[in-house]
């Protein structure tokens, strides 16, 4: 494997800065996109700046897809508000949003898995493809609160034959452990289990309890996107 070139970025905290080199960085890769987008996030609050890029992305006609946790695998449950309170808008895109289930097996539970204990996992891995050829992988979850309050650091990386394992791994685990989220005519969402997959369909947080999920409802509207 070959890799041109490595640009490590790093973001230390300083306190009321909110230019962030590192998340900086990331919108301009991602507004470099000709081709296709594929992120995979823990924790993804995409925030309002993200939003306009992935808006424009599309315009574009390039292809965007984001692998992130489902509620019920996250382990960080209030993590799970902001993102849901951009879901519809995403979807209307055109992004493809795919969750991932808290049972993972195989691939996903040793590449892209981070156990939780007992059989229940949850994503742990950071990682932006772009273009089947640029790799950025880090600690830095697509969040307001990675690019506003933590200290960051995301390693660029330019190779084809890693962008090609990495999204091969990727695209094996959305065909076998995640839901791809589809809207609804209603206005509400739909959880598509992939073909074969022994979990199925649903039309809420699948896998998450009634009490997990009041529990977001209630708190989900005191909490900023910033804190989450």
């Amino acid at each position: 494997m070959s890799v041109d070139l490595a640009d490590l970025s790093v973001d230390k905290d300083t306190e009321g800065a909110r230019e962030d080199l590192v998340i900086e960085g990331v919108l301009q890769l991602l507004e470099r996109a000709r081709r296709d987008v594929l992120v995979v996030s823990p924790y993804f609050v995409p925030g309002e700046q993200m939003m306009g890029v992935f808006q424009r992305l599309r315009a574009r006609g390039v292809r965007v897809r984001v692998l992130t946790n489902s509620l019920a695998s996250n382990d960080a449950p209030l993590a799970h508000v902001g993102y849901a309170r951009y879901r519809q808008r995403l979807l209307a895109l055109g992004v493809e949003l795919y969750e991932m289930h808290a049972l993972q097996r195989g691939m996903a539970r040793t590449v892209v898995g981070s156990s939780g204990g007992g059989s229940r996992a949850s994503l742990h891995a950071k990682l932006l493809v772009v273009d089947g050829r640029l790799v950025a992988v880090g600690s830095m979850n697509l969040d307001l609160r990675s690019q506003l309050q933590n200290s960051e650091v995301t390693l660029l990386i330019r190779s084809r034959p890693l962008a090609g394992e990495a999204t091969t791994i990727v695209e094996r685990t959305l065909a076998e452990d995640a839901w791809r989220i589809e809207a609804t005519p209603q206005g509400g969402l739909h959880w598509h289990a992939p073909p074969g997959a022994d979990f199925g369909d649903a039309d809420g947080e699948p896998d998450a309890s009634l009490g997990l999920q009041l529990l977001i409802q209630l708190l989900g509207p005191l909490a900023p996107d910033e804190m989450l």
